[in-house]
């Protein structure tokens, strides 16, 4: 219950400031709860009360290493260590930043120091020693540990049941790790499951519950993984535990939603139970109604709000659409399925994760994932002396990726159910919400093969957070104000933003575009009514911490996703995020849904436009400018930012010089933005050069997908 341990650390601090274990313990909670760097203040501040504190250190050391400062956290625990040599918990602690900075013979060494102090009596210094050994390569001599530790731990211990419970789920894990990396996958996968089962009898209730959960969860992963009729069975038993959990009124209200974080999977595999059945109908309303409880903490505030909707009313979406489809993807860890619903029949594509171990030259999502989201974290890092953005492997390697992932989610076989279809809604699950899916299913992206394939000639593609969501958007009934009703907040210390603004607010000739600088200022002009709402500057996603995702504003201050839905832009028509989203990328999958800040504009908005990488700010501005242009014309949003797309990616540098000389310099010869003029030239743009240069003039710029695929919006208008 740490919101109300940390009030009670800050009730005893009120009472005497130096209290030096208030201050760990304050450290170390705020550390449970992610909040790593409020964490590390704690910690210091407990460490000018008393240098010495071995405590404080290694507390220190933890948040260091949360953060990824493995080296920093290094430190922190040898200090800790100089002032208590013998303290088997910090010698494990130092033990797991070593691992997680690759230091492997190190970490080993260090886990060993906690066992010589211990009697051999640690069994998290087992447990993490073990993974030492798999992760350097050394699959035979984690599994060796592991047995070692059981052989090893005395009955006499009153932790010996956990002890063994653990590592025998420890074994589990690892067997079916390792079975995901090979094509003779079914072995390991067999050893998987007797050792998840050992650790089940280790672990029954009334031990620990939520250890006896994470035991049963790889079960049953596993038992899916290898389509064993025991999966049912185990499944019921584990969610009946959870569901007691979650409805005792002993519980506490921060617990029962950890739980059901942190055991998401086990409502995920309810779906691929209901799919293997033939049950689609029940499948596809169990992942609807998951996704409706991961957002309602953000819906709480929605005045017509709804009940998870049934399969009739997700498929009344389409009743007015007859050339509309729906892709409704669902990720389990053990398989990945697309239902797809349009006017005339309801399909479902399910992929198990074991069609994919069996051939060595497929590439596995969870793989395709973990290398994505390294190299995007690693471009995000780059700078210009180390390596050019331009050739970073995230960017040169996209145009090739992109085509693998069509492949993983089985995007030429989905076109196959899509004849004369020409809008899709897009409903993506976990990871998915972070990639650009759009670009898929429209040129280049598509092979000769799947375009004879299929008849449909899709021309728009909207996505959304759930079904729910589209059918409050319907009962709304949101209108189109118009574009002249405008705000516009962008950060300044850019050289595009500024352009994009001024572009943006001539196009629309009367508007309201904000000179508000501070929080306060910006949140009282978005209060006023206006139908439109265009930010340009820097954005983050929290994947952990969805409330805490935030646009950043000048002054080093946040408009955070909970400021934004305190808001409630009810006479919002667009809301356009011409934002870099640069928070996105975290190694690990996300265990539950994923909710980023366009879905809380939603449903009270018809359009969000987003991105999903940092992109270039000077190709961002050309799209989002034309995309202006096209919906000034009267062409829908969906449209238009397709169009804009399309029209990026086609541009050569010749038509490129024609629209700066004949559109983009009129508007900013303005009297009121004849100032972006001379900031436009600066930037190295002549007009008079792009078009009179023959060796570039045919050149495509902004051919690459990096700069056009980030986009993409949300709504259901």
């Amino acid at each position: 219950r740490n919101s109300e341990a940390i009030a009670a650390y800050d009730k005893a601090l009120e009472i005497d400031p130096k209290y030096l274990h208030a201050w760990i313990g304050l450290g170390n909670t705020l550390g449970d709860l992610g909040r790593n760097i409020e964490a590390i203040a704690a910690f210091e501040k407990a460490l000018e009360i008393e240098p010495k504190s071995h405590g404080a250190w290694n507390g220190l050391g933890n948040a260091l290493n949360d953060l990824g400062r493995n080296s920093e956290a290094i430190a922190a625990f040898e200090t800790a260590l100089e002032i208590d040599p013998k303290n088997h918990i910090i010698w494990n602690w130092l033990g797991i930043a070593l691992k997680d900075l690759g230091r492997y013979r190190e970490a080993i060494t260090a886990f060993d120091k906690a066992l010589e102090y211990t009697g051999d009596q640690d069994w998290m210094a087992w447990a993490n020693r073990g993974w030492a050994f798999f992760n350097s390569g050394c699959y035979i001599e984690a599994i060796q540990n592991w047995d070692e530790g059981l052989q090893k731990y005395q009955p006499s211990n009153r932790d010996y049941r956990l002890a063994c419970g653990n590592l025998h789920n420890e074994k589990g894990k690892a067997h079916y790790e390792n079975g995901k990396q090979t094509a003779t996958y079914l072995d390991s996968f067999h050893k998987a499951k007797a050792s998840y089962e050992q650790a089940r009898e280790f672990l029954k209730l009334p031990l620990i519950p939520e250890t006896y959960l994470e035991v049963m969860q790889g079960l049953i992963t596993v038992c899916g993984s290898l389509g064993d009729a025991k999966t049912s069975e185990y499944l019921t038993e584990a969610t009946t535990v959870l569901e007691n959990l979650i409805l005792d009124n002993q519980t506490h209200p921060e617990i029962k939603l950890r739980l059901q974080r942190k055991f998401a999977g086990l409502y995920q595999l309810e779906v691929d139970i209901f799919v293997e059945s033939g049950d689609k109908v029940n499948a596809l309303e169990k992942a609807e109604s998951r996704k409706n409880f991961c957002l309602q903490w953000m819906r709480a505030t929605s005045q017509n709000r709804i009940a998870s909707p049934t399969y009739s009313q997700i498929r009344d979406l389409l009743a007015n659409h007859t050339a509309t489809a729906i892709i409704y993807w669902h990720l389990s860890p053990v398989s990945l399925t697309a239902f797809i619903i349009t006017p005339d029949k309801f399909e479902v594509i399910a992929t198990p994760v074991t069609d994919i171990f069996a051939k060595r030259n497929s590439h596995s999502l969870e793989k395709w994932l973990e290398n994505w989201k390294t190299n995007y974290q690693n471009y995000c890092q780059t700078t210009n002396k180390q390596q050019s953005k331009e050739s970073h492997p995230w960017r040169e390697s996209m145009t090739a990726q992109l085509p693998q992932l069509a492949d993983i989610l089985k995007i030429p076989e989905i076109c196959t159910h899509l004849t004369n279809i020409q809008h899709l809604i897009l409903i993506p699950h976990r990871d998915l919400h972070l990639l650009p899916l759009d670009a898929l299913f429209l040129p280049p992206f598509f092979t000769a093969a799947v375009a004879d394939t299929r008849k449909s000639n899709i021309r728009t593609i909207t996505r959304l957070p759930s079904a729910q969501i589209a059918i409050e958007q319907q009962q709304q009934k949101p209108t189109e104000i118009g574009t002249n009703s405008l705000v516009i907040i962008g950060k300044t210390d850019y050289e595009y933003p500024p352009i994009e603004a001024a572009a943006i607010s001539q196009i629309n000739q009367t508007h309201r575009a904000s000179n508000a600088t501070t929080k306060t200022a910006i949140i009282q002009a978005l209060k006023a009514s206006s139908s439109v709402f265009h930010y340009t500057g820097h954005a983050y996603h929290n994947t952990e911490k969805s409330e805490a995702s935030a646009l950043m504003l000048s002054k080093n201050e946040e408009l955070t996703l909970t400021d934004i839905l305190q808001l409630k832009f009810v006479n919002y028509y667009l809301v356009c995020l011409s934002a870099c989203e640069t928070g996105i990328t975290k190694k690990g999958e996300l265990i539950d849904e994923f909710v980023g800040i366009s879905s809380g504009f939603l449903p009270e908005t018809n359009y969000v436009i987003s991105t999903l990488w940092r992109a270039e700010e000077r190709s961002s501005a050309l799209l989002m400018i034309y995309f202006y242009q096209l919906w000034k014309q009267g062409i829908q949003p969906p449209f238009a930012l397709q169009q804009a797309k399309d029209w990026l990616r086609q541009l050569t540098n010749g038509k490129l010089g024609e629209w700066y000389a004949g559109e983009l310099l009129p508007l900013l010869r303005n009297g009121e933005f004849d100032n972006k003029v001379d900031i436009l030239y600066s930037c190295g743009i002549d007009a008079s050069i792009l078009q009179e240069n023959l060796a570039t003039i045919d050149e495509k710029p902004y051919e690459h997908p990096y700069y056009w695929a980030a986009f993409n919006i949300t709504g259901n208008g």
